[in-house]
């Protein structure tokens, strides 16, 4: 009789507890949602396929393996990568093409940049591109880079000159004021009567990733621009001695009966109205390799 009774205690109490330990679970792995932070869910970019996502506030599409990333603009569909590619520091452009042969874009200032009709700044030069059989880029290196305008109060030009900006601005931006030097601020600056004076809006900038692409005239489609061998945000190199090298997304030119070309132009929309607010140069070597 007590053996009876203590095993029918013995499966309540175990009830009990097993009742106890799913309150437990229950109340560990619900979420407080009082003061829970908003979540941001990210939007499949169906224009392009299911691999595709919308980047957070913006109408860029970015494939998250591959970095292909995708912008409608009124020219048509920009392409570029993001995240950057990643880059190899090296003393010289040279140790970056053993056996190879190094052959040199050139080297870009901001003068040699023009818009395109993807409302992005590319190279006036379009370098044309010989492979011989069996030959491929197997690197891109930079030296240099793009940066914003470093123009201090003390070192405007006369006017009248080209919209700028200054670096060492002692009031943010007040349009209208005239500019004063030894502060911190970056003020866009623009000729009014003969004297420079802010706009109301704050300077800085660059041009954020800088991507070399193939490109060809095609006589029908026109102007065609490949998916980029690759991209770097150079503002970071703009003073450094050093190269920077990566490895091509594509080592080989897309399939074409034309005449295929390599140019260099801006990842996403530069913030800057024009050329004169960006700084820097940027010298560009390819690296070409023969399979043996």
């Amino acid at each position: 009789m007590k053996a009876g009774i203590r095993a029918i205690l013995a499966t309540e109490w175990g009830s009990i507890v097993a009742f106890a330990i799913a309150i437990a679970v229950t109340i560990t792995v619900r979420p407080c949602t009082a003061n829970a932070e908003p979540v941001e869910y990210l939007r499949i970019c169906s224009l392009f396929g299911a691999a595709y996502f919308y980047l957070a506030g913006t109408n860029i599409c970015d494939d998250v393996t591959t970095g292909d990333a995708r912008q409608t603009t009124s020219g048509g569909v920009w392409r570029w990568s993001t995240p950057d590619n990643p880059r190899t520091w090296l003393p010289n452009p040279q140790l970056g093409c053993a056996g190879g042969q190094l052959v040199k874009f050139g080297d870009i200032t901001p003068s040699d940049l023009v818009l395109n009709a993807y409302s992005r700044l590319e190279t006036k030069t379009h370098y044309p591109l010989k492979l011989k059989v069996g030959q491929y880029i197997s690197a891109v290196m930079y030296q240099g880079g793009f940066g914003a305008a470093d123009n201090l109060v003390s070192d405007l030009p006369a006017c009248p000159a080209p919209d700028t900006f200054v670096s060492d601005a002692t009031v943010p931006c007040t349009a209208g004021d005239n500019p004063v030097g030894g502060g911190e601020f970056n003020c866009r600056v623009t000729c009014v009567n003969g004297a420079w004076e802010y706009t109301g809006n704050a300077g800085g900038g660059g041009l954020g990733s800088f991507c070399m692409l193939y490109y060809y005239d095609d006589p029908i489609l026109g102007a065609r621009y490949s998916p980029p061998l690759g991209c770097l945000d150079t503002a970071s190199q703009q003073t450094l001695p050093a190269t920077s090298m990566f490895s091509p997304i594509s080592p080989k030119p897309p399939a074409t009966p034309n005449q295929i070309y390599v140019l260099g132009a801006a990842g996403p929309i530069s913030k800057v109205p024009d050329t004169s607010y960006i700084g820097g140069e940027l010298s560009v070597w390819l690296c070409l390799q023969t399979q043996h």
